[in-house]
């Protein structure tokens, strides 16, 4: 996954050399993991910049003084499984992986399992999951999760769709959502999907 995201920033790199730093525009340099990614880009670039990496599940922290922008993309993992419990010993089991239901318009309760590694770090990181129904429209959304990852950017939690309709045949899509008070709008850092139809 690294591999691909260097090769997408390396691009949008090359892209933007070309009306470099000749104007008079300082430089900004891109960030991945600490690492510098290509070579410098024009700092007129950073607003087109952070749109792509938002739209690829990151977020990027831009400070114009130093020119340096940091993309920080969190790694997240998520199961739909028909039930989630935790045992007295604190381990948690999974039943039956959802991959798809056979008809519509019947209510259906799933529970989906949300693993997140490296967060950004933030006060107030906030996560929700949002059902989105074949047409691209949204189905259901559960609540806002916050969390503060100053100290730990690792973390699980789970939630149910109870009794959620599901009226469309086609493929849903179960995203996970994130933002911090420095990113204005949530963004989309994870997903899964499942069926509805033979």
């Amino acid at each position: 996954m690294k591999k691909a995201w260097l090769s997408a920033l390396l691009a949008l790199t090359v892209a933007g050399v070309g009306t470099a730093t000749a104007l008079g525009e300082g430089a900004m340099h891109v960030l991945l993991g600490g690492e510098q990614v290509g070579t410098n880009m024009p700092a007129s670039n950073a607003e087109s910049v952070e749109e792509i990496v938002n739209k690829m599940g990151g977020f990027v922290e831009y400070d114009q003084q130093t020119g340096k922008m940091e993309i920080v993309k969190p790694t997240v993992n998520l199961l739909i499984v028909e039930g989630i419990q935790q045992t007295r010993n604190k381990n948690v089991v999974f039943s039956n992986p959802v991959k798809g239901y056979s008809d519509k318009n019947i209510p259906r309760t799933f529970n989906v399992f949300v693993e997140v590694d490296e967060a950004p770090v933030a006060k107030d990181l906030r996560m929700q999951l949002v059902l989105i129904a074949p047409d691209g429209k949204e189905v259901d959304k559960g609540k806002e999760w916050k969390y503060s990852t100053q100290n730990a950017n690792s973390f699980y939690f789970s939630e149910p769709f109870v009794s959620t309709k599901l009226e469309s045949y086609g493929t849903y899509k179960v995203q996970v959502q994130m933002k911090t008070d420095k990113f204005k709008s949530y963004v989309v850092v994870g997903e899964n999907s499942f069926t509805v139809g033979r």
